[in-house]
């Protein structure tokens, strides 16, 4: 039976701005062996084609924007869901006095709705309004710089309150994302797991944030960090260091 890993992205794959030789050395051998790699990540695709370019890791596929897009190996579109922009604007005009920086995604773009944004994404493009973007939306991020944590989670329970019909927010470090109900990670990669034929039972998860929890609840394999949050430790079956632990004493 083949089997699934999915990795998050941001501190789990990419630590300090890059992949490590060991973690690239361990993909490889798991994709000569014919299992599938998936990146499942609350970034973009614009934001994830540094793995292709400068390490030539291109995953089977990509859990984009915390489930709300997936796309195959070659950026194909394969799944998408979006928010309606009138909730988009609600949402906005209902956390702008919070002192956050702003952004959407289409998946493909990233459109800046105030300054101060640090996204080390391509393809960003200043606007003043949603209604001068012509794509459909699937992600509004909420960067908070200069706020803590309890502050943080305060301001993704008061969206997710007033908006628990139409969306879902997740805390994802100092960020907020805010996706369409019904998406997250776990569901993408259930998705991807179902058109593939792979049970539960070979599915492989890894993450370090409270986004990558909805991977953990899909499989009894799921890996977090010795150094992350001691509540979010609860939430894995199984502790290690990096990826390669991962692949190299569990899945190979």
């Amino acid at each position: 039976m083949i089997k699934l890993l999915a990795t998050d992205f941001d501190g789990t794959l990419i630590k300090n701005d890059q992949v490590t030789k060991r973690d690239k050395d361990a993909i490889i051998k798991l994709q000569k062996q014919k299992e599938l790699l998936v990146v499942s990540t609350g970034r973009p695709y614009n934001g994830v084609q540094m793995l292709k370019d400068e390490y030539k890791i291109f995953a089977n596929y990509y859990v984009l924007l915390n489930g709300a897009l997936i796309v195959d190996t070659l950026g194909t579109k394969i799944k998408q869901e979006i928010i309606e922009k009138d909730i988009i604007k609600s949402i906005i005009n209902e956390i702008k006095e919070e002192n956050v920086a702003i952004s959407v995604e289409s998946g493909f773009n990233t459109y800046l709705l105030t300054d101060g944004d640090n996204l080390p994404y391509p393809k960003k493009e200043r606007v003043n309004s949603i209604d001068e973007i012509e794509e459909e939306l699937s992600l509004i991020s909420v960067y908070s710089p200069e706020k803590d944590i309890l502050e943080i989670e305060e301001v993704k329970n008061k969206i997710n309150k007033k908006y628990e019909d139409k969306i879902i927010a997740y805390r994802n470090d100092i960020y907020i994302d805010i996706v369409p109900l019904g998406c997250s990670k776990g569901n993408g990669i259930k998705y991807i797991a179902k058109q593939e034929f792979i049970k539960d039972d070979y599915i492989y998860t890894i993450g370090d944030s409270w986004n990558d929890v909805t991977m953990f609840n899909i499989t009894k394999n799921s890996f977090t960090f010795h150094h992350v949050e001691e509540e979010l430790k609860e939430h894995a079956a199984y502790l290690v260091d990096s990826v390669a632990d991962c692949i190299e004493e569990y899945i190979l």
